[in-house]
C-alpha cells in the first residue's frame, strides 16, 4: 500500500478531480502555499486543512462526497492503524454477540491480516490472533484455540506484559475446561491467579475474580467439594469495585447453595438460595434462570416433585433474553422431573427437543450429557436398542475428543445395557476397562 503525507494526499485528491491549485485557494491560503504542502515543505495546520477541504468539497458535494479536515491531515498509517482498531472492534462484538457468520468473520479476519502484517504491526497481529482464539473458542474449536492462546502467550511473556499474559492464562484454562481436562484447566486458573499477584497487574481483581470463580466450577465438576468451599471462601475475600463483581458474587451464592445441596446439608442451602430470591426482581435474568434451574434440582433430590416442577416452569417462562448457552440444560432438569413423576414419553420428548438445540451449540459435555439422560430413560423403559444407539452416538464424541471424564460413565451404561440385551460377554468386556487388571505382569511388585 502507498504511503501518502497528508500534502501527497491532497494533490492526488485535486489531480482526480481536475482541478489546478488556484482552484482551491483563497484570500488565506495562496498557491504558492498549496505548492509547498504538496511537495511536503511546509506542514499542514488545522485552519489550513479546513479551508482546503472547504474548496475541495465544492466539487464533492455534487458527487454526494463530502472530505473532512480530519481526513486530509490523517496520514496513510494513522488511516490504516484507524480501519484495523475499527475492524478489530466490529470482529470482538460480532464474536462475543454469539451470532457468528463463519464466512464473514473469516473474511475479516483475512481482511485485518493482510495490512497488519503489511504495516508490520505487531501488536495488533497479537491483539487479532487472540480475537481469533476466542473465535475458535466461540466455534467450538478448542484446539484451534489453544494454538492461537500460545502464540499471543509467548509474545506477552517476551514483552513481559503480565496483564495479558495473566488474561490469556484464564482463556486457555476456559479450552482446557470445555474438553473437560479438568487437571490443565485448574493448572492455567492457577497461573493467572498467580501471575495477577506476584506482577500486581492493572487487571489484578479481575483476574483474581475470574480464576477463582472458574476454578470453583472446576473443583465441583470433579465432586471436590471440599476444595470447592475452600475457594468460595477465597473468592469471598476478594475486592473488585466493578458492576460485574456483582454477577460473578450472584453466581458464586448459587455455586455455594449447589455444593451444600450436593452434600446434603439441604438446610444451608435453601438459606442461600433464599438470599438471593428475596431480591429476585432486581436480579440479572441469567442469575434468576439459574436459580430456578438449581431450586428444581433441590426440590427433585428431596422427592418434592411437583415443588420441582413449579420452578422448572419459572425457568421456562423466562427463557427469552436468557444467556443461548444456559437454555439446554433446563430441558435435561425438566426431563429428570418428569422422570420421577413416571412421565416417561414427556420425558423423552423433552429430551430430544432439547438435543437438538445442544447440538446448534455444539457443546461437547452438552451433548454427551443429553445422550446418556435419554439412554438412562430407555433403559429404566427396557428399551435397550434404543438406550445403545444413544451411547453409540456419546462414545464418538467422547473418543474424538479424548474426553477421559466421561468414560466410566460411558462403560458403566453399557454393561447395564448389554445385560439388558443378555450379551454377558460384552458387559464383563466393559467392566474390565473400569477396573485395573490386577492379575497383569506390570502389576506385580518386586520383591
Amino acid at each position: 500500500m502507498e504511503l501518502l503525507s497528508p500534502g501527497e494526499k491532497i494533490k492526488k485528491l485535486r489531480m482526480e478531480l481536475g482541478l489546478k491549485q488556484e482552484d482551491i485557494t483563497n484570500e488565506t491560503v495562496s498557491k504558492s502555499l498549496i505548492s509547498m504542502i504538496e511537495k511536503n515543505k511546509r506542514g499542514l495546520t488545522w485552519n489550513t486543512a479546513t479551508i482546503i477541504a472547504q474548496s475541495l468539497n465544492r466539487y464533492y458535494r455534487t458527487m454526494g462526497k463530502m472530505i473532512t479536515p480530519e481526513f486530509l491531515m490523517e496520514t496513510e498509517e494513522d488511516r490504516v492503524n484507524r480501519e484495523v482498531k475499527e475492524e478489530i472492534e466490529y470482529l470482538q462484538t460480532l464474536i462475543e454477540s454469539g451470532h457468528i457468520n463463519t464466512k464473514l468473520i473469516y473474511m475479516t479476519f483475512d481482511k485485518i491480516l493482510k495490512l497488519v502484517e503489511q504495516w508490520d504491526m505487531k501488536q495488533e497481529l497479537i491483539e487479532l490472533r487472540y480475537l481469533k482464539g476466542r473465535f475458535y473458542y466461540k466455534s467450538y474449536l478448542y484446539n484451534k484455540a489453544l494454538e492461537e492462546c500460545s502464540n499471543v502467550l509467548e509474545y506477552y511473556i517476551e514483552v513481559r506484559d503480565y496483564s495479558e499474559v495473566a488474561r490469556t492464562y484464564n482463556f486457555m484454562g476456559a479450552c482446557y475446561y470445555m474438553q473437560m481436562m479438568m487437571d490443565q484447566a485448574l493448572n492455567y486458573y492457577s497461573k493467572a491467579y498467580d501471575t495477577a499477584i506476584e506482577h500486581s497487574t492493572a487487571n489484578k481483581a479481575r483476574i483474581k475474580v475470574e480464576a477463582v470463580f472458574n476454578i470453583i466450577i472446576c473443583y465441583r465438576k470433579i465432586h471436590r467439594y471440599d476444595m470447592a468451599l475452600q475457594f468460595i471462601n477465597m473468592f469471598k475475600e476478594i475486592e473488585w469495585d466493578n458492576p460485574l463483581y456483582e454477577y460473578y458474587n450472584n453466581q458464586t451464592i448459587i455455586l455455594e447453595a449447589n455444593t451444600y445441596r450436593d452434600l446434603r446439608n439441604y438446610e444451608r442451602s435453601e438459606k442461600l438460595y433464599e438470599k438471593l430470591m428475596q431480591k429476585h426482581k432486581v436480579l440479572d435474568k441469567d442469575i434468576l434462570f439459574l436459580l430456578y434451574d438449581n431450586y428444581t434440582i433441590f426440590y427433585m433430590e428431596q422427592g418434592k416433585i411437583q415443588k420441582a416442577l413449579n420452578y422448572v416452569d419459572k425457568a421456562i417462562k423466562i427463557l427469552k433474553g436468557v444467556r443461548p448457552d444456559y437454555i439446554p440444560w433446563i430441558y435435561i432438569t425438566k426431563a429428570r422431573c418428569l422422570v420421577l413423576a413416571g412421565r416417561y414419553d414427556e420425558a423423552l420428548n423433552t429430551l430430544n427437543e432439547g438435543l437438538v438445540l445442544a447440538e446448534d451449540f455444539t457443546e461437547n459435555e452438552m451433548i454427551i450429557d443429553f445422550h446418556f439422560t435419554l439412554s438412562q430413560v430407555y433403559i429404566k423403559l427396557n428399551d435397550f436398542n434404543n438406550a445403545l444407539m444413544h451411547l453409540k452416538d456419546g462414545e464418538k464424541i467422547i473418543i474424538d475428543n479424548n474426553i477421559k471424564l466421561k468414560r466410566n460413565d460411558l462403560y458403566s451404561f453399557y454393561i447395564e445395557v448389554y445385560i439388558g440385551l443378555g450379551e454377558s460377554s460384552k458387559s464383563i468386556e466393559y467392566a474390565s476397562k473400569i477396573r485395573k487388571d490386577y492379575l497383569a505382569l506390570k502389576n506385580t511388585q518386586e520383591r
